[in-house]
């Protein structure tokens, strides 16, 4: 793993500058949604997001999360929008994610982690390797989720 990487909660001043990660990410369809998805999920006790930056500053990667009920598991962390970009090392970017799920969500006293993959056009060579990394750190595809847009 690598040491030039720290997690840390985005608070709201930072918000826009997570923007052009998302964006790339097409995590959100325009900037003024993504500011209220993150308002939202900053102002509940149960969710959050964090960030994986690297030691000049610079957000390589993200994720969202919320505790949630589950018949199966008791509680859940669901992590909904889940991004690492980084040039010179993706998969230290992605295993420092995903070992930071594990943590909180322990310390939320949840007992499994749900991850969603974004499977959106365009971004297929990140999302291969965030399943790879995913996998290999013991996730396992369980459901299959299906969206039906109603607007």
């Amino acid at each position: 793993m690598s040491d030039r990487f720290s997690v840390k909660p985005l608070d709201r001043r930072r918000i826009d500058q997570a923007w052009p990660l998302v964006q790339t990410g097409r995590a959100a369809d325009d900037r003024e949604a993504w500011r209220q998805y993150a308002g939202l999920l900053l102002g509940t006790a149960e969710g959050g997001i964090r960030t994986v930056e690297g030691d000049h500053g610079y957000i390589h990667g993200i994720y969202a999360y919320q505790v949630l009920p589950s018949p199966r598991h008791g509680k859940v962390f669901q992590v909904d929008m889940f991004l690492a970009l980084d040039l010179i090392e993706p998969e230290a970017a992605i295993d420092v994610l995903l070992n930071d799920m594990d943590v909180v969500a322990r310390d939320l006293g949840c007992n499994a982690v749900h991850l969603h993959l974004p499977q959106r056009e365009g971004i297929g060579t990140s999302v291969s390797v965030a399943l790879a990394r995913a996998l290999e750190h013991g996730h396992y595809r369980e459901d299959l989720r299906l969206c039906r847009p109603l607007g």
